[in-house]
Formats: C-alpha cells, structure tokens, sequence
C-alpha cells in the first residue's frame, strides 16, 4: 500500500483518508489520477478490515470450554453468594451437568461447603 501503510483500524482508516483527500484532492492542487488510487487503496483497505473485524466476531461468538467453565462458575458463585443456596442445588447440578471437568468443580465446591 502507497497511501495507508501501518493503518490497523478503521478510526486510523478514516484519520488518514481525510488528511490524504485534503492533500490529493484535485481542487487542492492534486491529480485525479493521484486522488483516484487513493480512493482505490481506502475502498480496499476497507475491505480488509471488515474482513478481519468479521473473524473477530466469529471467534468471540464460539467461547472456549474455560470460558464456558468460568462462566458456570460465575454464575454459580453468584447463586450462592446471593441467595444462599444449599448444597441440595449443587447436588442436583452435579447431576445435571456432563463434562466431567464442570461435574468435579461442582463436587469440589459442595465439598468445601460441607466442611463450612
């Protein structure tokens, strides 16, 4: 790229097309051929960062299993903190839930509440 080398977000995109125009623009002094690539580059270097702000979107909508675990656990700290719940939920939780890794730190947890 000719006019917008190093530009990694669309603020940055936008900050340098304008001062780029000022300077380009035809009635300013510029080329219309000059002006014109640049406006080529932009439409291009727009693409680019749709498309990697699309892969961002992607990889934050499928959470990892630790996301998901701490998320459980969020939400059980939560339940306990706020409402008091026995270890008769966690109980019927461990029950529930399938991954064994989640269905341990249920156990551990009403564990450590048992010897409370």
């Amino acid at each position: 790229m000719k006019y917008f080398n190093g530009i990694t977000d669309l603020l940055q995109a936008k900050i340098s097309y304008r001062k780029l125009a000022k300077q380009l623009h035809p009635d300013m002094g510029g080329t219309v051929i000059e002006f014109q690539k640049m406006q080529e580059e932009y439409k291009e270097l727009l693409k680019q960062l749709q498309q990697i702000s699309s892969l961002d979107v992607k990889i934050q909508k499928s959470p990892s299993p630790e996301s998901e675990i701490l998320n459980e656990l969020g939400k059980l700290t939560k339940a306990l903190i706020k409402i008091q719940v026995s270890q008769n939920y966690l109980s019927q939780k461990i029950k529930m839930t399938n991954p064994t890794i989640i269905k341990g730190l249920f156990t551990d947890i009403k564990c450590f509440l048992d010897r409370l």
